[in-house]
C-alpha cells in the first residue's frame, strides 16, 4: 500500500481574513490556534475527505500564498533524504508540532511543487477527530511539464499507484486513494497555466452556486463550470483571496467521488 495524502494546507498573508473566507464559502469548522502555534487555523475533517489548515504566511517563507498537501509517513528524514536522491531538496527539515500532534517536513519535487510530510506522534491513539458536515476536500492536483518524470517521482517516492486517463487528448495521471487519505492526479504544466503549484479539488452539490458565493466573498472565478471528459463529474475553478487556486468538484450519477 502507498503512502496516504492526509492533510491540506492553505497560506496567505492575511491569515484571519483567509480563515474567516474558508468559514463563510464552505461553512468549514476552522480553529484558529494560539500565537505560539501561528494563528494556525485547523480545518476539521468533512465526511468523506481530509482535515487541514489555514494560516497567516510571513515575510520570510519563499512563497507569501499557496496551497499544499501532507503525505504521512513513518520516518520524516528518511522520506527527506529518498525525495533528494529522486531529484528533488529539502525545504523544511523535520520538526514535532507537539508531542500529541506529530511531526512534519517539507520538499520540494523536481517540478517545484512544495509539498509536506507527516509522522504521526508516538503515543497516537488511533483516533481521528470528529469530522464536519461542510464540503469536503476530496482530490489533490499536482503538475509539471513533465508530468512523466513527475509520475516516475512519486511512484518511487510513495509507491502511489497511478494510472493514465484520456481527459480530451492530454494524458492525465489518476492517484488512486491510499487507506484514510484522498487520491489525487498528476498533469502536464503547459504554457499558459498558472505557475506550479498543488492545488486541492472540493466536493460540492452546486458548482455554479459556491463559484459565486466565493466571487461575492473576494475571489476570482478562474473557470466556469466544466463537464470532464469521460463521464467524471463536472469541476470549476477560482482564485481564493490570496490567489491560490482551488477547484470545486461535483459527481455525476454513479459517481460519488472523483475516483469511482
Amino acid at each position: 500500500m502507498g503512502n496516504p495524502v492526509v492533510h491540506f494546507e492553505i497560506g496567505g498573508p492575511d491569515g484571519p481574513a483567509l480563515q474567516q473566507f474558508y468559514r463563510d464559502l464552505f461553512g468549514w469548522r476552522v480553529e484558529q490556534q494560539d500565537e505560539d502555534m501561528g494563528f494556525y487555523g485547523v480545518v476539521w475533517a468533512n465526511e468523506g475527505g481530509i482535515g487541514g489548515g489555514v494560516f497567516p504566511t510571513t515575510e520570510d517563507m519563499p512563497v507569501r500564498n499557496y496551497v499544499t498537501v501532507y503525505t504521512q509517513v513513518d520516518d520524516l528524514q528518511a522520506a527527506l533524504d529518498k525525495a533528494s536522491g529522486l531529484g528533488g531538496n529539502t525545504i523544511m527539515p523535520p520538526m514535532e508540532i507537539g508531542p500529541e500532534v506529530g511531526s512534519v517536513a517539507m520538499f520540494m519535487d523536481p517540478a517545484g511543487n512544495a509539498m509536506g510530510l507527516y509522522s504521526l506522534p508516538e503515543n497516537w491513539s488511533g483516533e481521528m477527530p470528529p469530522k464536519g458536515d461542510g464540503p469536503a476536500v476530496v482530490h489533490f492536483e499536482v503538475g509539471g511539464s513533465d508530468a512523466e518524470g513527475l509520475e516516475n517521482f512519486y511512484t518511487q517516492m510513495f509507491d502511489w499507484q497511478i494510472s493514465g486517463v484520456d481527459m480530451g487528448g492530454m494524458t492525465y495521471r489518476l492517484v488512486q486513494q491510499e487507506g484514510e487519505g484522498i487520491g489525487g492526479g498528476i498533469f502536464p504544466h503547459e504554457e499558459g497555466m498558472p505557475p506550479n503549484t498543488p492545488s486541492v479539488a472540493v466536493m460540492v452539490d452546486d458548482l455554479q452556486a459556491y463559484l459565486d458565493k466565493a466571487v461575492s466573498l473576494g475571489g476570482e472565478a478562474m473557470m466556469q463550470p466544466t463537464d470532464l471528459p469521460g463521464g467524471f463529474g463536472s469541476i470549476a475553478i477560482f482564485y481564493d483571496i490570496a490567489g491560490n487556486r482551488i477547484s470545486l468538484y461535483k459527481s455525476t450519477e454513479g459517481h460519488t467521488h472523483p475516483h469511482d
